[in-house]
């Protein structure tokens, strides 16, 4: 039980000083917490391996800045695209949901539209 009270207090201290509020958040607190916690973890082990290995050493701290980013803001550009397929798919299947997408335009008669 000491375990989990004090990584509810970790949560809660990163939660107010780290944590941006943000209106386009897609993803939850935890998913923030673990990619703010696994972010540092791999940008701290590309800092270290870049003068042994520097290829692999710039790629841990481009996914490592990745990840602290998605977890500071709350935005995942991954997950933004997912909703936004599954959307589109369910309303492609939805008989109920009217097209209004531009993709998909509703067919002129040739005669009229000349």
């Amino acid at each position: 039980m000491e375990n989990t009270s004090m990584i509810n207090q970790l949560g809660n201290s990163l939660g107010r000083s780290l944590l941006q509020d943000n209106v386009n958040a897609n993803i939850t607190r935890s998913e923030r917490l673990v990619s703010v916690g696994t972010g540092a973890f791999i940008g701290l082990k590309g800092v270290s391996n870049i003068f042994s290995n520097p290829l692999i050493a710039l790629i841990e701290l481009g996914i490592g800045g990745v990840l602290l980013y998605r977890g500071v803001t709350g935005y995942c550009a991954v997950t933004a695209l997912a909703e936004e397929q599954a959307n589109r798919t369910s309303a492609m299947t939805d008989p109920n949901i009217a097209s209004t997408s531009p993709a998909n335009p509703e067919r002129i008669d040739p005669q009229i539209a000349y």
